[in-house]
């Protein structure tokens, strides 16, 4: 199993790794299908709460018996719409691309 609670400080070093290759990704595809500064959006997403979902999100698609690659895509996926749906009910509070 790739991470067990409680966590092992090898398996939290993982976790964050994923995490930063999740919120990497999402930020790339917002940037280039919007142009939204990818700096900015890793910034939003690397906020602690932000990071908190990703992880639960992440995690809990591997307990569904995803793959890594596979649990990521569909986190990076969801983060993608969440930044969709707060830029489409909030969109004075996005910066100019």
């Amino acid at each position: 199993m790739r991470f067990s609670a409680p966590l092992t400080p090898a398996q939290a070093e993982l976790l964050g790794e994923d995490v930063g290759v999740i919120v990497a990704l999402a930020a790339q595809v917002i940037n280039h299908t919007h142009g939204v500064d990818a700096e900015y959006l890793v910034t939003v997403f690397t906020d602690s709460n932000a990071v908190d979902v990703t992880a639960i999100r992440y995690l809990r698609h591997l307990e569904d018996g995803l793959t890594p690659g596979e649990a990521a895509a569909r986190t990076a996926t969801a983060l993608v719409y969440d930044w969709a749906e707060a830029a489409r009910e909030a969109p004075d509070a996005q910066p100019d691309a």
